[in-house]
């Protein structure tokens, strides 16, 4: 089975690691790349580690793009872009941005001060919670990295939970290619940078599937890729971590990107590849668990957790391009 696929946004970071995987995933076809600031510019150019001098970046007009009939669009557009965008386009879309990622507009527009008024209706692309509409779906929201990390450590626990602090890290690659204050190496290098320590964006997002009260903070540090979710859960009951281990495999025993590990993880088990590592769980005499999750945040946490959820719609298996 060949998949016809594109990318809109194919320039930055996130558009990049879709660039690299999709050109070696043998179910898939790419018929465009396109990206308003590098039209007619090869790959290469921007990525001198990319493999292919012919592979350009493209400008076609919407309505070019659907009458290609590709079968999958990725959108990897700043949040608000892919509001118009998205619902322009014939193809299924899967959606990397922020823009379609809560079941309630309202609390979208209210943490991201945009408006949404599409009728669009989007899957959240978490599998490890929405593997049967995903398949389905003609619109699949990726989920924020910071969140994917969160949510793979707390879904299995938080029935059993009062109260859970995330205190998550990222490299800097997790700010995105354009100039910000947290991706400039002045900045960040032997340094950590605390941003939005109680009101970020990805903490609404995981609330709405962490029904538990929480708590989060993110840093910046000085490495490009990578992301450490450290997890502090205030138990109800007295825990045993070796049967709160067990839960957690029984939990994600049918999940191919997720493992539990018997060590601390750390970014090194996971950059550039899929998977999320989940380890840690000691529990100290406060009876609060600490669980220590990790994730590439350029890909299980934005691109190839987006190519994962196109295996799923189109009934590929599901590590196709990403192992």
């Amino acid at each position: 089975m060949k998949i016809k696929a594109g990318i809109i946004g194919a320039s930055g970071y996130t558009g990049y690691e879709l660039i690299k995987i999709l050109s070696r995933h043998k179910n898939v076809e790419l018929a465009f790349l396109n990206s308003k600031s590098h039209n007619g510019q090869s790959v290469k150019s921007k990525y001198n580690d990319f493999w292919d001098n012919k592979l350009k970046f493209t400008g076609y007009s919407l309505d070019e793009i659907n009458k290609m009939n590709v079968d999958v669009i990725f959108t990897a557009l700043p949040s608000k872009e892919s509001i118009e965008i998205v619902q322009k386009l014939k193809a299924r879309v899967i959606d990397l941005s922020a823009d379609f990622r809560f079941s309630n507009p309202k609390i979208y527009e209210k943490v991201y001060g945009i408006k949404n008024d599409s009728k669009i209706k989007a899957v959240y692309g978490l599998p490890e919670l929405f593997r049967k509409e995903i398949k389905k779906a003609k619109v699949v929201a990726n989920p924020g990295c910071y969140a994917t990390a969160c949510l793979i450590a707390a879904l299995p626990i938080q029935k059993l939970a009062s109260s859970i602090i995330f205190d998550c890290k990222s490299g800097y690659s997790g700010a995105g290619a354009k100039a910000a204050y947290v991706n400039q190496p002045e900045n960040y290098s032997d340094n950590i940078i605390a941003y939005n320590i109680t009101k970020h964006r990805h903490k609404y997002e995981i609330e709405q599937f962490i029904k538990t009260r929480i708590s989060f903070t993110p840093h910046v540090i000085p490495t490009f890729r990578g992301l450490m979710c450290t997890m502090h859960v205030i138990l109800k009951k007295k825990g045993n971590a070796e049967k709160i281990k067990k839960m957690y495999k029984d939990f994600y025993k049918n999940e191919p990107f997720v493992k539990i590990t018997d060590k601390i993880p750390e970014l090194h088990d996971v950059q550039n590849n899929n998977y999320c590592c989940v380890g840690g769980f000691e529990i100290d005499e406060n009876n609060q668990l600490v669980v220590v999750s990790v994730i590439d945040n350029l890909l299980k946490g934005a691109s190839g957790q987006a190519v994962q959820n196109m295996n799923i719609m189109f009934g590929i298996e599901e590590g196709e391009g990403l192992k």
